[in-house]
């Protein structure tokens, strides 16, 4: 099992997806962040099964509906970081 830590910079992307989804559907926006979050935890016992970013070979990613949550693992700690969490469109 690894510990999973969400950075707080993904945990304020996490918070801008929620809170730009609620604008529309509160209760969407809800269903959707326990659903990322869910995803993100899940990592702790199945930390490489998302697919490594090109750019940015240290980083894989998950990938759930239209969003990205992008992670690290140290392996060496038995820990998965939660770097980021994005939405589809803004990927260049």
């Amino acid at each position: 099992m690894y510990a999973v830590i969400i950075l707080e910079e993904a945990l304020e992307d996490l918070r801008n997806i929620v809170a730009y989804v609620a604008k529309e559907n509160p209760g969407a926006a809800e269903t959707l962040g326990r659903e990322l979050l869910d995803q993100a935890m899940s990592l702790e016992s199945l930390p490489y099964r998302g697919s490594r970013v090109k750019k940015r070979r240290d980083f894989l990613k998950l990938i759930h509906g239209q969003y990205l949550i992008y992670y690290r693992i140290r392996e060496q700690e038995k820990v998965v970081e939660i770097v980021a969490f994005k939405h589809g469109s803004q990927i260049k």
